[in-house]
């Protein structure tokens, strides 16, 4: 991945100067080319990682870090180590984003919220590498042992507003910049009316 990163950074680089490059490494080789259109400035390069090794490498190399939901003292130790790789080679980490995506489910009731999870995301209560997962077939016979304690500490499931407003406070008083939110049912228009009202202006920065 760091060595894609860093073609990407090379054609950034030099197709902003008009230049063709040229790349052979470990995984890849790029004969001379370049990109065409290039807007002004560069694109940010962010890195998705749950892992303090990856994420200190990501400082050192990358402009943001993306992550997922996970306990809060988790994401300390992640922030911890991309802010030391970023020091590391001389960047202010205040200065780079920081992006979370947050799964939860809502719906007018517990029932619904809770439905909605197991039918529709239950990868989300899934306490296991799924990269092994060879077939769909398997991964639906895995869903089908998925139950509503599986979630615990994984996903919010509630019908009230308030409650994950609370949670998503807590990512937002953790540092994020940016946080990407999905409701894992299909009520996606009655969820957007819900939270545009009772949960987005409510958020504190």
């Amino acid at each position: 991945m760091f060595e894609a990163i860093d073609i990407i950074k090379k054609l950034f680089a030099a197709s902003l100067a008009g230049r063709d490059v040229k790349h052979s490494g470990t995984f890849y080789k790029l004969e001379s080319t370049r990109l065409w259109t290039m807007p002004e400035v560069a694109p940010e390069i962010l890195v998705a990682t749950a892992g303090p090794v990856t994420a200190k490498r990501a400082g050192k190399t990358v402009d943001g870090l993306i992550t997922v939901g996970a306990p809060l003292e988790k994401i300390e130790g992640l922030f911890a180590k991309f802010e030391e790789g970023a020091r590391e080679v001389g960047k202010d980490p205040s200065t780079m984003p920081r992006v979370l995506q947050l799964h939860l489910s809502w719906a007018p009731t517990y029932d619904e919220a809770l439905r909605n999870a197991l039918v529709e995301w239950p990868n989300g209560g899934m306490k296991f590498p799924k990269g092994d997962i060879r077939s769909p077939f398997e991964l639906e016979q895995m869903a089908k042992m998925v139950r509503a304690e599986d979630f615990e500490g994984r996903m919010i499931i509630d019908a009230d507003p308030e409650v994950h407003r609370e949670y998503i406070q807590k990512f937002v008083d953790l540092g994020f910049d940016r946080i990407y939110l999905h409701n894992v049912g299909r009520n996606q228009r009655e969820w957007i009316d819900v939270f545009s009202e009772h949960v987005l202006p409510k958020l504190k920065r």
